[in-house]
């Protein structure tokens, strides 16, 4: 489990890069993310918690502890790209959501932390993986017979 999560944040940070478009005005101001993680955390929610992970350094901006009711809100972080990671009582990963860009938008309020659905990395990953092979079977080129 602890090896998955780390390739799909290596996979992330590598697949969305650093750089800003040329021309694209970033939001000013602190960003905040906020949703639920009910479907994945189990009660007492106030045992789970929460973080934002930057994408590019991999550094944790904020942690907060789930509510009562399964919700959180990361709020005052500063403007970079973040994985939401869901935390047990044990401080170890549940699941990972995101990227969320915080350069484009000042708040995401309705993120629902869903370890069940296949994350995004994951699908680029196997469409990489599926290029790769296909690359490879066209450089080769036909097995010829053998004389």
């Amino acid at each position: 489990m602890r090896m998955r999560q780390i390739l799909v944040g290596t996979l992330v940070v590598a697949l969305t890069g650093s750089a800003m478009p040329a021309g694209q005005a970033a939001q000013s101001g602190p960003a905040s993310i906020a949703g639920t993680a009910r479907d994945e955390a189990k009660r007492p929610y106030t045992d789970y918690s929460v973080r934002a992970r930057t994408v590019q350094q991999g550094l944790v901006a904020m942690t907060a502890t789930l509510d009562t009711s399964g919700a959180f809100a990361l709020v005052g972080l500063a403007q970079a790209n973040y994985l939401v990671e869901l935390l047990n009582r044990d401080g170890k990963v549940v699941c990972t959501e995101g990227p969320f860009d915080m350069t484009k938008q000042a708040a995401k309020t309705d993120v629902v932390v869903n370890c069940a659905r296949v994350p995004v990395a994951w699908w680029l990953l196997g469409a990489a993986a599926a290029a790769g092979v296909t690359a490879g079977v066209v450089a080769v080129g036909p097995a010829s017979a053998a004389q």
